[in-house]
């Protein structure tokens, strides 16, 4: 019995870890140097992110980081899940994912804000939900030309969908949790144009700060 927990014990550390450093892996910043010496952390916006990428460095750069990053998510999860850890354990390792991609140890704890990390965290638990909201998704940004729309959008019905369907509560908390980080990562990020805009009531403005 001891023997079966301490080797619970060490897959769950494992993953962990794993999930940890596969999170923090700076797609953006390795792409950008890679294809043509730019620190995106330079250019731009500045966010080692997907969005950024692709307005400085082109639509394959962007592509190819945008299906990075997710596909650090849902490697995390992956892990877990074929090392059959229990469900708390297996939030924690996406949770610990989304953490390391946001505030990675290889660009001085400053990273991405993690929303494609964490729809490829989705699109291992719940994909036939992620394939529709991340439509719906391209949908909004194609009318819009907004990224903090689309993806307040997506990021709504993804947790909507997930309610709707009466997922487990573990499976809801998560989708909220790792939703809540990525909102709370843009407005740290942003505070001081966030702060003016919500002082100055100019709630358009606030929607459009990326």
């Amino acid at each position: 019995m001891e023997r079966e927990l301490c080797r619970h014990m060490i897959e769950i550390a494992v993953a962990l870890v794993a999930a940890f450093f596969l999170g923090s892996a700076p797609t953006a910043y390795l792409v950008g140097r890679a294809a043509s010496g730019v620190d995106i952390r330079r250019s731009g916006s500045g966010n080692p992110g997907a969005l950024n990428a692709y307005r400085q460095l082109g639509k394959t750069a962007g592509v190819i980081v945008l299906l990075a990053d997710s596909g650090k998510g849902a490697a995390a999860v992956y892990l877990g899940q074929r090392l059959y850890i229990p469900m708390s354990a297996l939030a924690a390792v996406a949770a610990v994912a989304a953490l390391g991609h946001n505030f990675s140890p290889f660009l001085k704890f400053r990273g991405g804000k993690g929303g494609a990390v964490v729809l490829g965290i989705s699109a291992i638990m719940l994909l036939g939900i992620t394939a529709i909201t991340v439509a719906f998704g391209a949908v909004l940004y194609g009318v819009t030309r907004h990224a903090v729309w689309a993806m307040t959008g997506t990021f709504l019905l993804l947790n909507a969908l997930t309610i709707a369907t009466l997922q487990p509560v573990g499976q809801i908390s998560l989708c909220l949790a790792l939703s809540a980080l990525v909102a709370g990562t843009h407005l740290w990020r942003q505070y001081p144009q966030v702060s003016v805009a919500m002082r100055e009531r100019a709630w358009r403005r606030f929607m459009t700060i990326e």
